[in-house]
């Protein structure tokens, strides 16, 4: 991946309003090019799925623009009507708001673009193909480590933006596993909460109100992501109840692996970005030919039945990072212990 990474595309643009042309390719002849229109860098991840996303492109001989929406939907079409006016062959959309952003696909479409959602569902929309994570699983794996670890006792829900249809996916994942803890008396919902644009002072904010709230009533708590899981154990910090409060994320952020192997952190869900990346570039060469998509599974975006092409995820603990995110290079090994010495056997 460290090679991977190396590899600079000089079309990306991460500003909010600057675009860059991309190169001509050699010879002359025309060269796909790709509008990857981001809702958002903030999050760690978010530069990762940049980042691999330039240079697998540039790899297979794509040229890339790429916008970033600063969270704010209206940006995100200008941003989009612009990438349209630079005659892009492809978009390649990761919504900031799953119900605005069908404007952006259809104002696409119209033009004669065909458009993947990359990993958050535009509603409505009837996108060409969604290419995702299994995000349902990410709430079963979740709260399955949580239910095995702490069967009993009031657990709260920390979800990410409304605005996002991961979060109601994830989501609908956790409940189908704390359904039967709770309706057996075992498990108890003290609060929940949805952090608009997934701020981490959101979670932060809550986690601290309800520990004042509940100071001895909360077990374990499931955030969002992994920012989401930062702003929680940052409040349990300064309640003295790290770690004795069990909290799990998602995205394996590297802060994220670092808490895990320290015991502030019970679980990520690892997002294998490499995988989800391959498969948007092929399916952006794909789509650019007027070639015929396979895919085995739809979802439904509220109207329409779109192809989906999913991508498995994985729980990460202490037990198995090693065998993990550090075996796949996803992260380095002395960067997630912090010391090459230190070993997790």
């Amino acid at each position: 991946m460290a090679a991977l990474l190396a590899v600079v595309l000089g079309a990306v643009c991460t500003g909010c309003g600057a675009k860059q042309a991309p190169e001509s390719s050699e010879g002359g002849g025309h060269r796909i090019l790709v509008g990857f229109s981001m809702a958002t860098l903030k999050e760690d991840r978010w530069l990762r799925d940049r980042d691999i996303f330039s240079a697998k492109a540039k790899q297979e001989g794509l040229d890339v623009i790429v916008s970033n929406a600063n969270n704010d939907a209206a940006m995100q079409r200008e941003q989009v009507q612009d990438m349209i006016r630079k005659k892009i062959d492809v978009l390649v959309i990761a919504p900031q708001d799953r119900d605005d952003a069908a404007a952006c696909v259809q104002e696409a479409k119209k033009a004669g673009i065909p458009v993947i959602a990359y990993d958050r569902l535009v509603r409505n929309a009837n996108a060409d193909v969604y290419v995702s994570f299994d995000t349902v699983k990410v709430g079963e794996l979740q709260a399955g480590s949580l239910v095995k670890a702490v069967p009993e006792g009031g657990y709260l829900l920390i979800n990410g933006s409304k605005d996002d249809n991961n979060t109601s996916m994830s989501h609908d994942g956790c409940m189908s596993v704390l359904n039967g803890p709770i309706q057996a008396g075992k498990i108890r919902i003290v609060a929940e909460t949805w952090v608009e644009d997934w701020r981490r002072e959101g979670a932060y904010s809550f986690v601290s109100d309800q520990l004042r709230q509940h100071p001895d009533q909360i077990k374990a708590i499931i955030a969002g992501n992994d920012s989401l899981a930062w702003g929680a154990i940052d409040a349990l910090s300064e309640a003295k109840l790290a770690k004795k409060v069990l909290v799990v994320g998602e995205d394996a952020d590297l802060a994220a692996c670092q808490r895990i192997v320290d015991g502030t952190q019970h679980l990520t869900v690892y997002k294998p970005i490499e995988k989800l990346v391959d498969q948007a570039v092929k399916t952006c060469k794909l789509l650019a030919d007027g070639e015929k998509l396979s895919y085995s599974r739809t979802i439904s975006d509220g109207t329409y039945n779109v192809p989906f092409l999913m991508i498995d995820v994985v729980g990460v603990t202490k037990g198995n990072i090693d065998e993990t995110v550090i075996r796949d290079g996803f992260h380095l090994r002395e960067d997630v212990y912090r010391t090459p010495e230190v070993s997790s056997k």
